[in-house]
């Protein structure tokens, strides 16, 4: 076989396998979802057991209190975002009139020299948006049974992470030499330290930016404020476009219920203005390069893992880029895809 022959061989073999491994992502993600999360849970508390450990507390009342913990935080979170909704939905049909009048308003001052288009925007039935904003909310979040089901998977999964961590490194150096073993346990704790980072200034940063943003939505008396201020909170974990749909729900939220007056004005600029200042000034700041990653490459991270997993995936993007650009960091063959991952 030629030498021409191997590449177009090797090419071929490498795209076929990225085709199997994106369909395997899709079609198992009711597992893979769930074990993700549980993953940058464990980051995210990996070092308090640790410390608790520490502190000589039991490891069993550190895991029990833990995981119970958790999984009150996240049913709650999760009955909050259901219930905002079907909050959501039950009052949606009631801005029909109003979008329909605001559509015919836009339309008449536009005066749109196309006479059947007009006509068109004028006699359209808005109540269409209403099947497709419900059918858009059913898909992405699902139902409230298959949250619990995740829910209880993620706990499973966390189990086995937190109890079995150090059982696994003491695996890990007695199957490999002592140069293998270390360099393996070194590109773990590089995948902690940094998803830990990012991951707990993250949460704080999209804290503060949905209790700012809270405080100016009630200010401006907007509807959907529960709602509004979990959606920003999630969101912006998304990163660049996360922000801009996060504010832009209670926004035109605010237009709907009010038009364009000086009350949404002002509450569209402090909403902007939070996301920008917190954004662009406070998280850089506390940031830093530690994920040291190109924008082009979130960029074309959040576009795959958003067409894999849905907004899960947007959330995940980052941290999951993380990991797969140290992994690379470590691998001869692959430190040139590595130094191209990074912001340098």
């Amino acid at each position: 076989m030629e030498n021409s022959d191997r590449v177009y061989l090797k090419l071929f073999s490498g795209f076929l396998s990225a085709v199997i491994f994106v369909f395997i992502l899709k079609e198992l993600k009711g597992i893979f979802i769930p074990f993700f999360i549980a993953l940058l849970l464990y980051f995210l508390f990996n070092g308090v057991v640790n410390r608790l450990l520490y502190w000589r507390v039991p490891k069993t009342i550190v895991m029990t209190f833990l995981l119970v913990f958790i999984f009150i935080l996240l049913y709650f979170f999760g009955l909050l975002i259901f219930s905002g909704i079907s909050s959501f939905v039950d009052k949606f049909p009631e801005y029909n009139v109003r979008i329909s009048e605001i559509a015919k308003n836009i339309s008449h001052n536009l005066k749109l020299p196309v006479k059947e288009l007009q006509n068109q925007i004028n006699n359209y039935d808005w109540t269409n948006i209403f099947g497709h904003v419900t059918q858009f909310l059913s898909s992405a979040f699902g139902s409230f049974a298959s949250f619990i089901g995740n829910l209880l998977f993620i706990v499973i999964f966390l189990i086995f992470m937190l109890g079995g961590r150090n059982s696994l490194m003491n695996r890990v150096r007695g199957a490999f030499s002592k140069e293998r073993s270390e360099s393996l346990i070194s590109i773990v704790k590089s995948i902690e330290n940094q998803v830990q980072h990012y991951l707990v200034l993250k949460t704080i940063v999209s804290f503060l930016t949905a209790f700012i943003s809270g405080l100016i939505i009630y200010a401006g008396r907007f509807d959907f404020l529960l709602f509004s201020v979990i959606l920003i909170f999630i969101l912006n974990f998304i990163p660049n476009i996360g922000s801009i749909f996060a504010t832009a729900f209670p926004i035109l939220a605010g237009l709907l219920k009010y038009g364009f007056t000086m009350r949404v004005l002002l509450v569209s600029v402090g909403l902007m203005l939070t996301q920008m200042i917190i954004g662009n000034v406070i998280e850089p700041k506390f940031a830093g390069r530690n994920l040291d990653i190109s924008p082009m490459v979130i960029l074309i991270s959040l576009i795959f893992w958003g067409y894999v997993w849905g907004i899960t995936g947007m959330m995940l993007a980052v941290p999951l880029t993380s990991a797969i650009k140290i992994i690379f960091s470590h691998i001869e063959l692959l430190k040139p895809v590595s130094k191209l991952m990074s912001s340098e």
